[in-house]
């Protein structure tokens, strides 16, 4: 198969490259941006085709969690993994959003109230690129209010705190800056011509408008279907049955700066977090070594007869270095695991809309490897 993955591809369903406004999707698959997170109906489909109500699906790369929630509201049990702490605080916080509008308001006002009460912190203590997206006063009340919802454990509030942090927007905290990855847009918007964006923004009406916008659309999430959600690589994945389905996007080499481009909500995580750090996957050795430990130790838990579908860019041209990561990991899990067979491909274009950069950096065509367990 190597070498010939997109002359054997069947080309993907003409409405994956649809808008997927008026679709019955639930709002918390927007609860927050994540760069190169896949379409719910790309997920809600290949789940559909490749699992039943009730079977246990795994995505061990969970990332924005959109896999994981559609897996829940077609009725099956989910379990997801990621080793990045923003994508796991989302994939739990849409998991564990409150049943409805008012409980989340009830929660979220007592979340205000007792972050209010917590220490200020000393701008000397927080590191100058963090102070610089902020007016002080907004900066002290987020991190009280992200320190208050770490400390009780309440991702939902967390990630809708994360949400807003940084955009142009009067809905946001920050100055002027980009939404996606965070860079100050103090040139386009400069403080003597635009000083309202450079005041104070209280905290507790954007929240209050974050919430309104999560439950506008979607049911509630049925809990009991989530069978487990943590922070964990697939190198040290443990589990103590099989599963019915894996259908999850890995990560590849050279494709996107998951960690840069979301350090600033990472910091809000973890206040170790620096202004920029290398990716796992920077490397082509570090790659294959995630796709050897999935190959090793996630494949296992995967029963006879059952699906792994991956979704994979075909070609990405970054850096100045080209890459066939599609390829690559299919020839290595095939040889590193036997027992599984190439069952079908599909090729997906991505458009502009769904590029993380406008540029078309990274990759422009993903390919969706459906393999079966012999």
């Amino acid at each position: 198969m190597l070498g010939r993955l997109s002359s054997v591809a069947q080309r993907a369903p003409r409405r994956w490259q649809a808008s997927s406004q008026g679709i019955d999707y639930s709002c918390l698959h927007q609860l927050a941006p994540y760069i190169g997170k896949l379409k719910p109906l790309i997920a809600r489909e290949l789940l559909g085709q490749f699992t039943s109500p009730g079977d246990v699906v795994l995505d061990c790369f969970s990332g924005s969690g959109t896999i994981p929630l559609e897996s829940v509201m077609l009725g099956r049990r989910t379990l997801a993994f990621d080793t990045n702490p923003y994508a796991i605080t989302l994939t739990r916080a849409k998991l564990e959003a409150p049943p409805s509008l008012e409980a989340a308001n009830e929660q979220l006002a007592q979340r205000l109230l007792a972050s209010q009460r917590r220490s200020r912190y000393d701008q000397r203590t927080i590191p100058l690129w963090v102070r610089k997206f902020f007016h002080p006063k907004t900066l002290q009340s987020a991190l009280r209010f992200a320190d208050e919802c770490i400390e009780k454990d309440d991702q939902f509030l967390l990630a809708c705190l994360l949400s807003i942090l940084h955009h142009q927007r009067p809905g946001f905290l920050s100055y002027p800056s980009s939404h996606l990855v965070p860079y100050l847009r103090d040139r386009k918007f400069p403080k003597e011509e635009f000083p309202e964006m450079y005041a104070e923004r209280d905290l507790a009406p954007r929240l209050v408008a974050k919430l309104a916008r999560a439950y506008k659309h979607g049911g509630s999430i049925n809990r009991s279907k989530v069978l487990r959600v943590a922070r964990i690589g697939v190198a040290d994945l443990k589990l103590d049955y099989e599963v019915d389905a894996i259908i999850t996007s890995p990560p590849y080499m050279n494709a996107l700066d998951y960690v840069r481009d979301n350090r600033l909500r990472m910091w809000f995580l973890d206040r170790s977090t620096v202004d920029y750090s290398p990716e796992p996957t920077d490397r082509q050795m570090q790659s294959d070594a995630i796709t050897s430990a999935f190959a090793s130790n996630a494949l296992k838990y995967l029963r006879k007869g059952g699906h792994c579908v991956l979704v994979v860019g075909e070609t990405v041209l970054r850096k100045r270095i080209k890459t066939h990561p599609a390829e690559r990991m299919l020839a290595q899990l095939t040889t590193e695991y036997p027992g599984l067979r190439v069952e079908r491909v599909i090729r997906d274009e991505i458009p502009d809309i769904r590029r993380s950069r406008k540029t078309g950096a990274a990759t422009k065509r993903e390919l969706v490897l459906v393999l079966r367990k012999e």
